[in-house]
């Protein structure tokens, strides 16, 4: 059992709209895991500083959208919330990363494909600027900076697919996930290694041939599969 923080936010709508915003709010970042079980109505009531009315009335709308289901004589306990009751940054935060890979290395595809047939001559020039600027920070003592330039030139190949559904789905997976896919570009072997690959797909953008970009990004994504293997592993341990 998980105990949350003592205080609500600043009371400025009704209570009971306060509490259930702040209970999805912690189940949304985790605090309260699915499965877990809910701290006992006397401890929550304290908790929050609410009656217990007011609670069990929370408490109904919550199992009404299928996020708690209350066990008479056992508890309370947190369920999957159903997926359209959530922003898919919440659906994000809950997801295991090999779920989130698989998921990137389709969108990568996606978009590098798009980009190739989509790209005008502002998203070449951003690009070609982004794998230069990436090929000065593979010197030692400037590994995170190559990252960042590295997920940047991710992000305008997203942006270049003149989609904006997708570059603002790309966006989201790399913001809740970005520290995930930080460890697995931590290797400096492969921002040297892959230097060229972003240079040979940045050329296939710019002649608009999407097969042999795609076929790059699949190389591309081939050199960081042992280092996301490893990545699983230790998150798997924890």
């Amino acid at each position: 059992m998980m105990t949350p923080p003592s205080s609500l936010p600043v009371r400025r709508q009704p209570l009971v709209d306060q509490v259930l915003g702040y209970l999805r709010q912690q189940i949304a970042a985790g605090v309260f895991p699915v499965g877990s079980k809910l701290p006992s109505e006397p401890e929550l009531m304290v908790q929050l500083a609410i009656g217990r009315s007011t609670l069990r009335e929370a408490m109904r709308v919550l199992a009404h959208m299928g996020l708690v289901d209350v066990r008479p004589g056992d508890g309370t306990y947190i369920c999957a919330p159903p997926p359209e009751t959530e922003s898919l940054g919440q659906r994000l935060q809950r997801a295991k990363i090999l779920e989130v890979y698989e998921v990137r290395r389709a969108l990568e595809l996606e978009c590098v494909r798009l980009a190739a047939l989509r790209r005008d001559e502002n998203d070449l020039l951003l690009l070609q600027n982004t794998v230069q600027k990436r090929k000065t920070l593979l010197a030692p003592g400037y590994e995170q900076a190559c990252i960042e330039t590295d997920l940047l030139f991710h992000l305008l190949v997203a942006r270049s697919t003149k989609n904006t559904v997708l570059a603002d789905l790309y966006q989201a997976f790399l913001n809740v996930h970005r520290e995930n896919w930080v460890k697995v570009s931590e290797v400096p072997e492969l921002h040297e290694q892959g230097q060229v690959l972003h240079e040979q797909i940045t050329e296939a953008i710019g002649r608009h041939d999407a097969e042999r970009a795609e076929q790059l990004m699949v190389q591309m994504l081939e050199q960081s599969t042992d280092r996301f293997q490893q990545v699983l592993r230790d998150e798997e341990q924890i």
